[in-house]
C-alpha cells in the first residue's frame, strides 16, 4: 500500500471514527485512531487506543503510538467508535505537526465495556426463631457418616 493511500485512509478513519486494523510488529492490532501527525523525531505517527484483546504484554488495551513506517496491511473497519477515549488531550507536545485529529468529545468513553452499574441492595435473613438479621444464618455441614434423609439428594461421589 503506498504511504499517500495510507494517509488518506488514515485522515478518513479518524474523521468518521472508524475503527483500524492493521499488522504492526507481527501483530493485528485494532485501534481507535484519535490523532496522525509527525512526532518530535521526525517520523509520521498514528497515536490511538488500542481495543482490549490485541496486545501480548497489556491484554486490557490503552493508548499507544505506532511508527507509520512498521504499519502494514492497514484496513479502515465498518465499525465506528464513539470518541475520545480518557486522558486525551487536544495538544499533545510529542506531536510537533498533526494531520488529522479528533476533537475532545464530552462523553468520555469507557476505557473496558460494557458496564452494568447497578444499585445496592440491601438483604435481610431471617434467624430460625424468626428475628431479621443483616447476614445470612451459618450453614450446618452434615457429619461425615451421615445418611441422606428421605427427599435429600446424596452427596457427589469422588472417584480417586
Amino acid at each position: 500500500m503506498a504511504t499517500t493511500e495510507l494517509r488518506e485512509q488514515l485522515r478518513a478513519a479518524i474523521r468518521r471514527r472508524s475503527l483500524v486494523m492493521f499488522e504492526y510488529g507481527d501483530l493485528i492490532r485494532v485501534v481507535e485512531p484519535h490523532r496522525f501527525g509527525i512526532n518530535s523525531a521526525g517520523h509520521e505517527m498514528l497515536s490511538g487506543w488500542l481495543r482490549a484483546g490485541y496486545s501480548r504484554s497489556d491484554p486490557a488495551g490503552g493508548w499507544r503510538n505506532y511508527l507509520l513506517s512498521d504499519v502494514s496491511a492497514l484496513q479502515v473497519l465498518d465499525a465506528p467508535f464513539v470518541g475520545t477515549r480518557p486522558g486525551y488531550v487536544a495538544h499533545d507536545p510529542r506531536m510537533r505537526e498533526v494531520y488529522c485529529e479528533l476533537e475532545p468529545s464530552e462523553l468520555a468513553v469507557p476505557a473496558e465495556g460494557p458496564f452494568i452499574v447497578r444499585e445496592p441492595t440491601t438483604t435481610t435473613f431471617s434467624t430460625s426463631n424468626g428475628e431479621a438479621a443483616d447476614t445470612p444464618p451459618p450453614v450446618q455441614q452434615p457429619d461425615e457418616g451421615a445418611r441422606p434423609q428421605d427427599g435429600e439428594a446424596d452427596p457427589p461421589r469422588v472417584t480417586p
